[in-house]
């Protein structure tokens, strides 16, 4: 019944048209020391929803259930938290714009899917835009500069509350992929992104967008071939079963972006707000600590039903960024961008130099 009423008030919104991304300010991911973590004030009694679209038991999952926890824990039971795991609200756009509507307070959901509400935060699909170290991925987009990119979400009545790093996303097909020639006319099925579209147009393949939920039956029959996801959700969705070849690119990365509705946000009182900070925090130290085993334990058993995997070389790695590298000029069209990504760069550059020297 819940998600009939969810259904129809999405059916009404989708009329909207979606405002431009702007400039608002993004609140700091401070406050461990706050009144509220430390119990000292009252929260006033509310329930908040939550919502994601991994199966139960995977790392988001114990993330998100996790981040529930910290919430009642912290709000001294004040606030009870209904977490609606597996898709179980709807699709990843229908959970954003529930969000958006506030029909519920709070999901994660890839940029990827994010960038169709606001084209700004498709930056973080940028073909090896990423480094291929998650912790320093995690550090510097939930640092300042992560913050001014989830500032583009405030004009469209979303408020980002956090980064997280869901896994790098392999390329599966049934034919080996080791260079840029093996690409030409793969159909592989990709999300609705406009910087995917055009990545995988660059690499000679044909990009198709498929549902996430579809995506077996469209790998299966034939309407696609090949597609990108972190191995935990070619795992748990199947996709390995019609798939023979699981190939580690580090192309670009599954980054969940942790959303609240905007005006719900601005309504909360200073401690309620310190909560929601120190439950994402926590959900997101679970997500980085179940991860890597999770994801190793899914490549091992995708490898014992049959599949290969392997991982790119740096030479083959080399060859498939400069094929890729025209993809950041049809991304460069406004100042902020042109602005932001090379900083967003130097920041990454500037992290790896630090993990490398042990600093």
């Amino acid at each position: 019944m819940k998600k009939r009423i969810v259904a129809m008030i999405l059916a009404l919104s989708m009329a909207l048209t979606l405002a431009a991304c702007g400039n608002g300010d993004s609140a700091s991911n401070t406050g461990s020391n706050s009144p509220a973590a430390n119990g000292e004030v009252d929260i006033p009694k509310q329930t908040i929803k939550m919502a994601h679209m991994q199966p139960e038991g995977t790392p988001e999952d114990m993330a998100m259930k996790a981040a529930k926890a910290k919430i009642e824990e912290l709000s001294g039971g004040n606030i009870t938290v209904e977490l609606y795991p597996a898709g179980q609200i709807g699709s990843i756009p229908e959970s954003i714009q529930s969000v958006q509507m506030g029909v519920i307070q709070m999901c994660i959901a890839p940029c990827a899917i994010i960038a169709s509400f606001c084209e700004d935060i498709a930056l973080m699909d940028l073909p090896y835009l990423l480094p291929d170290d998650p912790a320093v991925i995690s550090q510097v987009m939930n640092d300042e500069i992560g913050q001014e990119m989830m500032a583009r979400l405030d004009d469209i009545g979303i408020h980002g509350l956090g980064v997280w790093f869901a896994g790098f996303r392999e390329m599966t097909s049934n034919t080996d992929i080791n260079s840029v020639a093996d690409m030409a006319g793969l159909k592989m099925r990709i999300m609705e992104s406009n910087i995917l579209t055009d990545t995988y147009n660059a690499l000679g393949a044909q990009p198709i967008v498929v549902a996430y939920s579809e995506t077996y039956n469209a790998l299966s029959n034939g309407t696609v071939t090949a597609q990108e996801n972190p191995a935990q959700s070619t795992y748990t969705m199947n996709f390995y079963e019609v798939q023979k070849y699981i190939v580690e690119t580090y192309h670009a990365a599954q980054v969940h972006l942790f959303l609240t509705n905007g005006t719900w946000w601005e309504g909360l009182d200073d401690a309620t707000r310190e909560i929601m900070i120190e439950a994402e925090k926590a959900g997101r130290a679970v997500l980085e600590a179940e991860l890597p085993g999770y994801t190793q334990d899914c490549i091992d058993k995708m490898v014992e039903a049959g599949c290969e995997y392997h991982q790119f070389t740096d030479e083959q790695i080399a060859e498939f960024e400069a094929a890729t590298a025209p993809v950041y000029d049809k991304f460069m069209t406004t100042d902020w961008r042109k602005d932001y990504v090379p900083r967003l760069q130097a920041a990454f550059d500037e992290a790896m130099a630090a993990e490398e020297q042990g600093t």
